[in-house]
C-alpha cells in the first residue's frame, strides 16, 4: 500500500506513544463491562487483522505469483508468537494491575533490547549500554521493593529466591510482555525485506491465536459477557489500538533507533500521569525512584544508539 501523504514521523510517533499511554483507560472500562482480558485481546486484535486483510492479501498473492523470494515464514512465526504473548500480557497487566507499576515494569524494554540485540544481532555491548541495563533492572527492583517478603530469609517462606518479591499476576504479565515485545522488535527490524503491513498482520493474528489458546486453559466467565463489552472491545481494537500500532511502526521504520527510543518514553510518562490524574493512583517514593531509573536507562540506551550511528 503506497501512502501519498507522508506525515512527519516524529509527530506520528509522539501521537502513537500518547495513544499507548492512554490504552489502560478503555481497557479497564471494558473489563467493567464483563469482558475478560483474553477475550478482549482476541476481539481487539482480531478486528485489526480483518481490517488489514484487503491490503495484505493482494501483496502476498502477487509475491507468490511473481515467483519472488519466499517469505521468511520461520521469522514470521516467531514474530507471531512473541507478539501474541506481548499483546495478551500487556492487556492483562493494564486491566488487573496498578497502571503506574505495570507501565514501569513493562518499560524494561531498553534492558531486554540491549541483551537481545547483543545475543541475536551481535550489537556492541558498550559501557553506556551496560549502565543502562543495570539502571533498568535496578529500577525494577526498586518498584518491587516494598513487597519484599523477608520471611524467605528465615525459612518461613518458600525458601526460593523468587520469594523475596511478591510477583503478582499483573507484575509477571508486564515483565513478560515487555520482554517478548523487545524480542518482537528485534525480529521486526531484522526482517527488513517484509512489508510493514504484512508483519503487522502477523503480529495481530499471533495475538488472536495466543489469546484464544489461553482461553482454552483459563476460561473466563461467559455469563458476565455483555453486548456493550463486545462492541467496545471491537471499537477499541479498530481505533485506539490500531492507531497506536500503525503510528509506532510507521515512525520506527523512518526514524533512527536512538531518536525513536527517546520519543517512545512519552508512552511511559502519559500512562503514569493519566493514572495519577484520572485513576487517582498514588505511587510510592520507591516507585518514583524506580521509574526515574528506568527512564534514565531508556535515554542512555537511545544516546548509545545515536553515538553508534554517528561513529
Amino acid at each position: 500500500m503506497s501512502l501519498k501523504f507522508n506525515p512527519p514521523p516524529v509527530l506520528v510517533l509522539m501521537m502513537g506513544s500518547t495513544l499507548w499511554g492512554t490504552t489502560w483507560i478503555w481497557l479497564k472500562a471494558i473489563d467493567g463491562m464483563g469482558i475478560g482480558p483474553l477475550l478482549l485481546a482476541a476481539l481487539a486484535y482480531g478486528i485489526q487483522f480483518v481490517m488489514l486483510l484487503p491490503w495484505v492479501l493482494p501483496h502476498v498473492r502477487t509475491r507468490w505469483q511473481a515467483g519472488s523470494a519466499p517469505m521468511a515464514w520461520y521469522g514470521l512465526l516467531a514474530l507471531a508468537l512473541l507478539s501474541g504473548i506481548s499483546g495478551t500480557g500487556f492487556t492483562i497487566a493494564m486491566i488487573f494491575g496498578d497502571v503506574v507499576r505495570a507501565m514501569l515494569l513493562f518499560f524494561l524494554i531498553p534492558a531486554w533490547g540491549v541483551i537481545m540485540g547483543r545475543i541475536f544481532l551481535h550489537e556492541p555491548l558498550t559501557p553506556i549500554r551496560i549502565v543502562a541495563v543495570i539502571l533498568a533492572l535496578g529500577g525494577a527492583v526498586a518498584i518491587l521493593g516494598p513487597d519484599v517478603n523477608w520471611d524467605a530469609h528465615s525459612g518461613e517462606g518458600s525458601g526460593h529466591w523468587l520469594a523475596l518479591f511478591s510477583f503478582s499476576l499483573p507484575d509477571w504479565a508486564a515483565l513478560i510482555a515487555g520482554l517478548t515485545l523487545a524480542g518482537a522488535n528485534v525480529l521486526f527490524r531484522h526482517m527488513q525485506g517484509e512489508p510493514m503491513l504484512v508483519k503487522l498482520s502477523i503480529m495481530q493474528i499471533g495475538a488472536v491465536l495466543f489469546a484464544l489458546g489461553a482461553l482454552v486453559f483459563f476460561p473466563e466467565p461467559v455469563a458476565a459477557i455483555t453486548l456493550g463489552g463486545v462492541v467496545h472491545s471491537l471499537l477499541y481494537g479498530a481505533t485506539l489500538l490500531l492507531g497506536a500500532m500503525l503510528a509506532t511502526q510507521y515512525a520506527v521504520e523512518r526514524l533512527p533507533a536512538g531518536r525513536s527510543s527517546i520519543l517512545m518514553t512519552l508512552e511511559l510518562l502519559v500512562g503514569s500521569l493519566t493514572a495519577i490524574w484520572i485513576g487517582h493512583e498514588s505511587p510510592s517514593l520507591l516507585v518514583w525512584l524506580g521509574g526515574a531509573m528506568i527512564l534514565s536507562a531508556a535515554l542512555l540506551e537511545a544516546t548509545s544508539q545515536q553515538k553508534s550511528l554517528a561513529s
